[in-house]
């Protein structure tokens, strides 16, 4: 069919590639093999015809069958404790590997419709370990965490990816507002074609396949000539089974066709997700079949969200630079008037100088400001309207003609718009006239269509040869960043309207961000020394994440003493109390704290924290305090210009010297000299550990008395009993207004056993909730967002006699009103142990 097309006729071909089941393919492809079985019956419902091949069985007599005695009671056991987890529902999976019919396979999981998906590929002992996964994992979390720049970031990841998976071509490939893709580095063969700064358009990639590609982070595809095998059912009434998750999932003929004309045997495509859009791809190409291990598609699988967070933090570096310009314009003078006629022409040069913009209007519900260019009155109104309905959201055009044909005559030279709602009744509006452009396309940026039986569709283009299109009536395309910053200066106005919070409320947010950038590098920071420090001794990401868990936890607790003592210093016996919390009745009557009390300063107390952690921790584990006749004695001493502290154990295990190597004994040994300027000696004596530490007085302050605070009483020993949810009746009610937070929480929740856990970030949407349905139990945060609090669901929780704890982030300075003093309250992080503690005691 030749390319002049109706409307119609174009819509209806849109509609067809639209509505193609890409989810439900009914077919797999041959590198995988895929079956799924009912978690009630353990009988297998669906299966890829070549699962005969690998289980030495005919299709027939493993459909309708157990999975369990074709795949064995090891595998069993593990795909059972997959299904245990809570991303089972959401994600493929790696359970591990092990030997089926002689041949070690590597064995993923989900949950799809109620069933049990299982995948299978053939794997090799010598590919990439789970020690090597580490290492590399390592590696690129530490080059892509030294990257200040985009640019160095997209290079560098290309390269990086390419050497670790040996692709012919990898390529970075970025959307713009309307999914249009713009290769913005790549990295090839030479004797293969660039792509680099061509664009594709936004129909190579349907809606459809996109909202896949923001579930599954990586895509593989094996072969574009490969037989795709069946996937079968056991019975013709059964649906099509979704496997969206499955990585051998079959790939739409149209696809293959496309990849071959832009010449790609096999490809694999990692899909970046930042603040919940679909940012773009990093695209692998090779030309003869490929199909990475699959240990090395969980590493790059793990390396996805971390690029994605590197991307937007050096977004939003750059983005709060240019803020806190127009921040500093705006509060340099306190006697400034703040009404928006008023202050638009003063920051309406840098926002357009920031932006590459023409012009700039704020429009009112009664007045309307401009500066620069800006179209007539009435286009102005139109786009208030249409932006009134998406309070909150950055509406981008290029083209204000098409998107307002009826006012082509009120654009007064204007060509595109960046469109923000203030309130439902103003807006603020960024400009750029027409520009003439010539676009490099990846081919001639057609919509060809074939007719496939009686209904038009989308072909793939024949040609992926540079063409350049010469674009006129548009402007300079709105970029993510362009968007991003105008959001951030609709806020600003929106504050600048309230003259008396202004100066306060931008100071304020400005030392925010500063502390949380502050505090989230020097997470990063930790996560990626404790990373490198650990991999030699850990083997297991569990063992990891235990580690780095029980550091972070470590941290937390120094930093809520500091909140709670409510200056610039804090008790060292509390911080040393802080660390033996968890393990209560094991050192209440084992552990001698003797000397004087000092304080010591916030800066100093985190690094201390760390080292009383590590002791606190081995002690209970391996030293004196595993063992009931051992006991531990800290001596606190005032020297003439330091503090010194004497850790001796006694009655413990013989010392084993080799097992003490690793992060615990370098934190012991090298953090006080390093980061204190202090002194510290370990040693092994037969009769128990020894440390000596020399704190200079430089960190203490002795202004005033110290207190001794007191240690929560919650915290739950070793010994105490377990909370079981089997006997309890009815969902959770979690109130929690920071959406990751609530997630962990609701996740440790059905780790319980809790089969539903309701989430709201209000106390309206909660005391709705109580009004209609009986819950069990409810956990509330105290303190919610806009100086929110719970307490008004916790009083109703108590007039109908259900049982409720709060918990805080605010540490031992929450105050909860006199009906209320008496409620358990938790501080943040929760770990699971204190959780389980409470649950117990509440519903006993």
């Amino acid at each position: 069919m030749g390319q002049r097309l109706t409307e119609a006729e174009l819509q209806q071909a849109l509609d067809t590639c639209a509505s193609e089941p890409v989810h439900i393919p009914g077919i797999v492809q041959p590198f995988g093999y895929l079956l799924a079985y009912d978690p009630d019956t353990g009988l297998v419902r669906y299966a890829s015809e070549n699962c005969s091949d690998l289980l030495g069985k005919p299709l027939n007599k493993l459909l309708g069958t157990s999975a369990k005695d074709h795949l064995g009671p090891e595998i069993w056991h593990e795909l059972r404790n997959a299904a245990s987890r809570n991303e089972f529902s959401d994600e493929n999976l790696s359970v591990f590997n092990s030997e089926i019919n002689g041949m070690l396979c590597a064995i993923g999981a989900f949950e799809s419709g109620g069933m049990h998906v299982v995948e299978i590929e053939k794997t090799r002992e010598d590919i990439l370990n789970g020690a090597e996964a580490l290492r590399s994992m390592s590696f690129l979390m530490a080059q892509v965490h030294a990257c200040t720049e985009k640019q160095e970031l997209m290079d560098l990841t290309v390269n990086l990816i390419r050497h670790f998976t040996g692709y012919d071509r990898v390529m970075i490939y970025q959307f713009d507002h309307e999914f249009n893709g713009e290769v913005i580095s790549e990295t090839c063969r030479s004797s293969m074609p660039s792509f680099a700064g061509l664009r594709f358009p936004h129909w190579d990639i349907p809606e459809q396949a996109r909202a896949i590609m923001k579930k599954v982070p990586v895509r593989l595809i094996e072969d574009v000539d490969q037989v795709p095998v069946p996937l079968v059912a056991a019975g013709a009434d059964l649906p099509p089974l979704d496997i969206t998750l499955a990585a051998c999932r079959g790939v739409s003929p149209v696809h293959m066709q496309y990849l071959t004309n832009l010449g790609s045997k096999a490809t694999m495509t990692l899909n970046i997700v930042v603040e919940d859009r679909l940012w773009g791809i990093i695209s692998l190409h090779n030309r003869s079949r490929k199909v990475p291990p699959a240990t090395l598609r969980e590493v790059l699988k793990s390396f996805v969200p971390v690029f994605s967070a590197k991307l937007l933090a050096i977004r939003n570096e750059e983005t709060l630079g240019r803020i806190r310009r127009l921040e500093e314009t705006i509060v340099s003078d306190p006697a400034r008037d703040f009404r928006m006629e008023k202050l638009l022409p003063e920051i309406a040069p840098l926002v357009m100088e920031v932006i590459d913009a023409d012009g700039i209007a704020a429009i009112g519900a009664t007045t309307t400001s401009s500066f620069g260019m800006s179209p007539k009155p009435e286009l102005l109104r139109q786009l208030q309207i249409h932006a009134s309905g998406q309070v909150g959201t950055v509406i981008a055009i290029d083209n204000l003609v098409d998107a307002f044909p009826d006012l082509a005559k009120e654009t007064n030279g204007c060509a595109g718009a960046l469109v923000a709602s203030i309130l439902p009744d103003s807006a603020i509006c960024i400009f750029r006239r027409e520009v003439s452009q010539d676009v490099a396309w990846a081919g001639k940026p057609d919509k060809p269509v074939t007719e496939v039986d009686g209904k038009l569709r989308l072909s793939p283009r024949g040609s992926f040869s540079v063409y350049i299109e010469n674009v006129a009536g548009r402007s300079k395309t709105w970029s993510a960043d362009d968007q991003y910053f105008i959001g951030h200066v609709r806020t600003l106005l929106h504050a600048s309207e309230r003259q008396t919070l202004m100066n306060t409320m931008n100071r304020q947010q400005s030392l925010m961000i500063d502390e949380l950038n502050h505090r989230v590098r020097n997470i990063l920071a930790l996560v990626r020394s404790v990373s490198r420090q650990s991999r030699r001794r850990y083997t297991s990401i569990d063992g990891y994440a235990d580690a780095i868990e029980s550091r972070i936890r470590a941290l937390a607790a120094s930093h809520e003493l500091n909140a709670q003592s409510l200056t610039s210093s804090v008790s060292i016996k509390s911080l040393i109390k802080k660390e033996f919390e968890p393990f209560t009745k094991v050192a209440e009557s084992r552990l001698h704290l003797e000397g004087p009390d000092r304080n010591l300063l916030a800066e100093t107390a985190p690094i201390f924290s760390l080292v009383m952690h590590e002791l606190a921790t081995n002690t209970v584990k391996y030293g004196a305090l595993s063992v009931e006749e051992g006991e531990v004695r800290i001596m606190l001493e005032r020297l003439p210009d330091a503090m010194q502290v004497t850790w001796q154990e006694h009655g413990g295990p013989t010392v084993n010297t080799s097992a003490a190597n690793g992060f615990g004994r370098a934190m012991i040994e090298h953090a006080v000299p390093h980061e204190l300027g202090g002194s510290a000696q370990l040693i092994f004596e037969p009769t128990g550990v020894k440390a000596v530490f020399l704190l200079p007085d430089r960190h203490f302050d002795d202004t005033e008395a110290p207190r001794d605070l007191e240690p929560r009483a919650n915290p739950r020993a070793p010994g105490a009993k377990r909370f079981s949810a089997k006997d309890v009746r009815g969902p959770v009610l979690l109130l929690e207004d920071n959406y990751l937070i609530a997630k962990e929480m609701s996740d440790q929740m059905r780790e319980f056993g809790f089969a539903e856990v309701e989430i709201f970030a209000n106390s309206v949407d909660a005391l709705a909730f109580l009004d209609i349905e009986p819950v069990a139990l409810a956990i509330l945060d105290v303190n919610l967002g806009q100086n929110q609090d719970s307490f008004e669901v916790a009083m109703k929780l108590q007039r109908m006699d259900l049982p409720f704890l709060f918990v805080t982030g605010y540490g031992g300075n929450a105050v909860l009103p006199e009906p209320l003093k008496d409620t358990p309250l938790l501080s943040k992080p929760v770990s699971n142990d204190e959780l389980q503690e409470q649950l117990f005691k509440l519903t006993r």
